[in-house]
């Protein structure tokens, strides 16, 4: 490709682009938290204590800094569940995920009123709570008052070892026949980088499962309005509902009784950003009754949800497209496992693409045939284009008989591109949503699921060597493949590795891996391509002059 004026002015563009895509989208990712107010996590407690809570405030705004009280706790070795004064999960602290660019664990601060398992009944008024801490038990039991009747609720909660996994009986007793409506809240959860410092591009979202279907319904709190956003509530019975964000979740499972009278949004803007809420709800309670739950809160990963039922792993999603999913959740399966064998996620991913790849191979390497053939009768097209060029309808038809006598598919080198267009973007969302990529380091790069930023920054942006190495290693594929078609279309083509330079500059680390291991894979599949070709031609030539040597 020769390097004149045209493409010294969009060489010019593209870096341009880039500074500008960096001064606008990567910057506010950039801005910092506010750490965590330090606080001893200690919960000095006797082994019996029992609280006594003051009357419930109204709601208030609890930013993602901010440290709640904490009364009573229950914890494993994956999680520490507190509680508050009035017998509400207030904070739930992760063991073993830590907040980028600190040490300190990643907690769920939840928004007063929409905690876990905390109770909305219309009607009647919250009074107090009464909390024992026993060991490996935390008992709670709320009064509500309501027009001279009273409302008792007794929650029990345990948890397992090795799982942040929180069991949960809730009982209901008192003077009143039966409940026309009980809200049970699933907790609330903040943008990534308010809740854990990852400058990332986020999913945000709530969610639930119909119990009748099986569906998974999914609403996303950033939408312009609120409306469209409230209008995913459901009346149709609900089996678990769940808030995340891109690497993580809470989940609330009804496990002994679906929520019949379906579930209720909220999304508060008080922390200057979106932090929805879901509830579960039950109408008609009868007094006295039982409900058991399960409570997961941690990293969206499908091994820790493994000690929930098998629709739970359905809250989350792998792909962007939900017809992809079947084909992300083996992916994932098999990273993992090759991590299990190499030790290394970086090594994985070279492998996976490299398993992939071979999977493919009869695809690219039909495709690549495809186009050598179609490049060899270039020079016969040209001259129809030329002859018939004052007659588009016979040209056509010429050339479509020289094709078929040439025994040429014009579209051969295209489809078998579109065939594994979708296993790409399949293994493109699996490594781009793995929270198991969250914080690992391989190479020169600290962190597999950031860009691999090596020096300092220079007006605003590093400088990323893997998604440079893989743009300088599509330039050369490109120039390596057969040449067809209109020589201004293969100058424009030739563009194409700077215009992904300039959107994907900011790629995870793990996905520029994949890419330029990708990249390398297809060059040499394309050279072993064109060597088979020569050797097929040497071998018809010797073929032709041994049967005219006969004659």
């Amino acid at each position: 490709m020769k390097f004149d004026k045209e493409t010294a002015i969009v060489v010019l563009i593209c870096i341009v682009l880039i500074a500008l895509w960096n001064a606008f989208y990567s910057a506010p990712q950039r801005q910092p938290v506010p750490a965590p107010v330090e606080q001893n996590t200690a919960v000095s407690q006797p082994e019996k204590m029992k609280i006594k809570a003051l009357e419930k405030t109204e709601i208030k705004a609890v930013s993602a800094g901010e440290i709640k009280e904490r009364v009573a706790s229950i914890s494993n070795d994956a999680a520490v569940f507190y509680f508050d004064s009035n017998g509400n999960i207030s904070e739930i602290a992760v063991h073993g995920a830590k907040r980028t660019g600190s040490d300190e664990n990643v907690i769920f601060h939840e928004f007063d009123g929409n905690e876990p398992f905390a109770l909305t009944v219309p009607g009647w008024k919250f009074q107090g709570a009464e909390i024992e801490s026993a060991s490996g038990a935390v008992t709670v039991v709320q009064k509500f008052v309501s027009e001279e009747k009273t409302l008792n609720v007794r929650k029990t909660f345990t948890v397992s070892s090795g799982s942040s996994v929180l069991n949960c009986a809730v009982s209901f007793s008192g003077s009143a026949a039966r409940l026309e409506q009980v809200l049970v809240w699933g907790g609330t959860i903040s943008p990534l980088k308010y809740f854990s410092n990852d400058d990332l591009r986020d999913v945000h979202r709530v969610e639930y499962m119909l119990s009748a279907s099986g569906k998974v319904v999914t609403s996303d709190p950033g939408v312009k309005k609120q409306e469209k956003f409230l209008k995913k509530r459901s009346d149709i019975p609900v089996r678990w509902i769940a808030v995340s964000n891109k690497y993580f979740m809470t989940q609330l499972y009804a496990a002994s009784h679906p929520f019949n009278g379906g579930c209720d949004l909220v999304n508060h803007q008080d922390a200057g950003y979106s932090e929805p809420g879901i509830a579960g709800i039950y109408r008609n309670v009868p007094l006295p009754s039982e409900y058991n739950f399960t409570l997961y809160s941690g990293t969206k990963e499908i091994a820790r949800l493994s000690t929930l039922p098998e629709d739970a792993t359905k809250a989350i999603h792998l792909a962007y497209w939900g017809w992809l999913e079947p084909l992300c959740r083996p992916m994932l399966a098999l990273l993992n496992f090759l991590k299990g064998i190499t030790g290394s996620y970086g090594w994985a991913i070279i492998l996976l693409t490299v398993l992939v790849k071979l999977v493919l191979w009869p695809l690219i390497h039909r495709g690549n045939k495809s186009m050598r053939h179609l490049q060899k009768v270039q020079p016969m097209i040209k001259e129809l284009q030329a002859k018939y060029k004052n007659n588009p309808q016979e040209l056509n038809q010429k050339m479509m008989e020289l094709y078929r006598k040439e025994k040429v598919n014009p579209m051969g080198g295209c489809f078998p591109m579109l065939l594994q267009f979708p296993v790409f973007v399949a293994l493109y969302s699996t490594l781009e949503s793995s929270v198991e990529l969250r914080h690992v380091p391989f190479l020169w790069a600290a962190d597999l699921s950031r860009p691999d930023t090596v020096g300092p920054e220079i007006l605003g942006f590093g400088i990323h060597p893997l998604i440079l190495i893989s743009t300088g290693l599509m330039v050369l594929q490109m120039r390596l493949s057969p040449q067809t078609g209109d020589p201004m279309q293969r100058k424009m083509m030739m563009f194409m590795p700077l215009i992904m330079l300039v959107f994907f500059y900011n790629f995870p680390s793990g996905l520029a891996l994949y890419w330029t291991v990708n990249n390398i894979l297809s060059i040499l599949q394309m050279k072993f391509s064109q060597y088979a070709a020569r050797k097929e031609e040497t071998r018809a030539s010797s073929g032709k002059n041994g049967s005219a040597k006969a004659v």
